[in-house]
């Protein structure tokens, strides 16, 4: 989403710089090129060798794939120590999607460092299928069956500026997620986004599913209720069919930034308490995040009956967690709409 204009809070600036193949072979390309080797040689050994019909030929190769597995086993151990391996993707600023491939214990993501999560066997996984995810022309469909099973959408604030909704209906799209408002996070005060209303009108006219969501700088849980009822009354009358959201996140151009401080404890407390106040409304609540948000700055443990609409801009997801929206890419390009829009994919049919 995008915050980047004051007095408005603004999504923090996400790394997302691969890394050239030769920043990426010192570390690890000699590494993997001698572990391919001894690999092809046990390999080579046991299909020449090991059929020969001789014993004395049996028991010379069976002792080379000895030495060589040993050879192996003694390069993993001491030529790849995760300390050096994690150095070396910090050194490099590797991506987070290329470091996930060598990890299954735990999840990868940049915050001021790289962290390395344990998975959590509590928290609900996902299962979704990535072999089924399609990109076409800067698109993704996810067909895990060979049919289509999930919706394209965008979400949209007054940054997009003045959209054609007619052309972004015929471009594809089937789903908007609109900022109803924001409250600043120098001043506290709550605003609605001026092209709400038209862009509801809009969406909702051109025959697109619409679902709202509110930048929130709440420092307590009578604010967060507070922002709740705000978007409630500027929501009354519409016909959402999407969930309305909860944006919290951190203001990087602000040390001051009044909700910057807050503890994990204390932003789960608030996000519970505006998620409350929309669903007592009869809407389905749902709560906006990076994997650094999502495991770091909230407790996700606490939250798990809000779905999660996830931010993670790479060629696949590999947040382990459920989510039932995700955010691929804040450079989009949609007829109707000038300059860039973030591009998502909803799972759930139903909404």
């Amino acid at each position: 989403m995008n915050h980047t204009q004051r007095p408005e809070p603004q999504r923090p600036r996400r790394s997302r710089r691969v890394p050239t193949g030769a920043q990426i072979a010192a570390p690890l390309l000699g590494i993997l090129c001698v572990v391919l080797a001894v690999m092809t040689a046990v390999f080579y050994l046991q299909s020449n060798y090991l059929n020969k019909e001789t014993e004395e030929t049996r028991a010379e190769a069976s002792a080379a794939v000895a030495e060589l597995e040993q050879e192996l086993q003694q390069t993993l151990d001491s030529t790849i120590p995760i300390s050096e391996f994690k150095a070396n993707a910090a050194g490099y600023n590797v991506s987070a999607e290329f470091i996930q491939q060598f990890f299954d214990d735990v999840v990868v993501y940049k915050d001021e460092t790289i962290v390395y999560a344990p998975i959590d066997p509590e928290l609900p996984k996902n299962s979704y299928d990535w072999s089924g995810l399609k990109r076409e022309n800067g698109r993704f469909s996810y067909e895990p069956e060979g049919s289509v099973h999930a919706k394209l959408g965008i979400d949209v604030a007054r940054f997009q500026g003045d959209i054609d909704w007619e052309k972004v209906a015929a471009d594809g799209i089937q789903f908007a997620m609109i900022r109803m408002g924001y409250r600043g996070y120098g001043s506290g005060d709550l605003v609605t986004d001026e092209t709400f209303r038209r862009n509801m009108e809009g969406a909702l006219a051109n025959g697109l599913q619409a679902g709202v969501y509110f930048f929130s700088q709440a420092i307590t849980e009578e604010e967060a209720v507070e922002e709740a009822e705000y978007l409630l009354a500027a929501i009354d009358g519409y016909d959402l069919r999407m969930p309305v959201v909860f944006d919290m996140e951190m203001v990087t151009e602000s040390d001051t930034a009044r909700a910057n401080g807050l503890t994990p404890q204390q932003r789960t407390a608030i996000t519970k308490a505006f998620c409350r106040r929309i669903e007592e409304a009869g809407y389905t609540a749902m709560i906006y995040g990076n994997p650094a948000w999502l495991l770091s700055r909230i407790q996700l443990k606490e939250l798990t009956d809000y779905p999660v609409w996830l931010a993670q801009y790479y060629r696949e997801p590999f947040f382990p967690y459920s989510f039932s929206m995700w955010q691929y890419t804040n450079t989009g390009r949609v007829d109707g709409i000038s300059g860039n829009v973030d591009l998502n994919l909803c799972f759930v049919s139903g909404w």
